[in-house]
């Protein structure tokens, strides 16, 4: 049997007390070195294969390497002052909008007309001419100043500001009163009663300049042709203030009656013939018309129209026209 002295007991008991006290100081000196290491959780795994299986953390030099690293090697920032690089919604939106364009919502009635598309509208028109007396003495001696209205339809195609107005209508040339060429004599006085008419077609091309999408300024042509029926009668004239007398000249009943001077026995009596019979009455008659006019669109299924100019073969003209949109 071995026997151990008192001074070897005490140097066992020693070092039996220190071993477990050693790793833990051994731990203790590691958590200084490198920071306070989180406490772990209770439900993480206390077995050597779970610890090992999660990910060690970098030491604190490699850390701070990677923080200070650029995101990628070889990317630039992104400029945020370049829309197209910015990569904000808001950016985008905007550059959405330049390439696409923004959609504006109009009413039923805005009266907008869009430059590419044509528009189509029907309508009722109204104009009179006039032929006034300075103009009739350029070409005869003594005649009266014409004054006749005239009422049709018209179907208008219209595309960028750009009007063509195709028109059918009805004008009459009503005349009475004292007619006398150039050149005649006193005694050559006629009297003259036109219940004529014309139905015309034609055509009105008009350009115009837009100040908003209610009003513009129109320029343009009319011309047309039409057919001149019904009759004109004429009767030698002498000279009168009676209730039958106009700018002191009557018309003559008879040859010879009332005044053999005037009332001569060779002169007219009667209708006048048209043109394709040798007579003076036109079988055709025309309209070449230069005209400058207003365009007033309130809403978009309605326009009016006001226009006035002179018709080179009859006088000067005023009228308008009201026309309901069609598209």
């Amino acid at each position: 049997m071995l026997r151990l002295d008192f001074g070897t007991w005490i140097v066992v008991a020693a070092a039996l007390a220190l071993t477990p006290i050693a790793p833990a100081a051994a731990q203790l000196g590691d958590e200084e070195e490198g920071g306070a290491q989180p406490a772990m959780d209770d439900a993480s795994p206390a077995d050597p294969a779970a610890r090992s299986a999660a990910p060690a953390a970098p030491p604190p030099e490699e850390a701070a390497a990677a923080a200070e690293e650029p995101a990628g090697e070889g990317e630039a920032e992104p400029d945020m002052g370049d829309p197209t690089e910015s990569g904000l919604i808001r950016d985008e939106q905007v550059i959405a909008e330049e390439q696409l364009g923004t959609e504006t919502v109009r009413s039923s009635t805005d009266p907008y007309e869009d430059p590419t598309r044509a528009y189509y509208f029907l309508g009722v028109g109204y104009f009179h001419t006039w032929t006034p007396e300075f103009i009739i003495d350029l070409f005869t001696d003594l005649a009266q100043p014409a004054s006749n209205p005239a009422l049709g339809l018209q179907f208008t195609y219209r595309k960028d500001g750009f009007d063509i107005v195709a028109r059918a209508w009805y004008q009459t040339y009503a005349v009475e009163g004292p007619f006398r060429g150039p050149g005649d004599t006193i005694q050559e006085t006629e009297f003259i009663n036109s219940s004529l008419k014309t139905i015309f077609v034609g055509a009105d091309f008009m350009w115009g300049t837009a100040f908003n999408d209610i009003f513009s300024i129109q320029y343009g042509l009319g011309i047309g042709l039409g057919v001149v029926f019904d009759e004109l009668q004429r009767r030698e004239a002498y000279e009168s203030d009676g209730p039958d007398s106009i700018d002191g000249w009557a018309p003559c009943a008879a040859p010879s009656t009332p005044d053999p001077l005037y009332c001569e026995a060779g002169g007219d009596y009667g209708t006048e013939p048209k043109w394709a019979n040798g007579g003076s009455v036109p079988n055709v008659w025309f309209r070449i018309a230069p005209q400058l006019g207003f365009r007033i669109k309130p809403i978009k299924q309605l326009v009016i129209n006001v226009n006035g100019g002179f018709d080179i073969v009859s006088g000067f003209f005023l009228g308008g026209s009201l026309n309901v949109g069609l598209n």
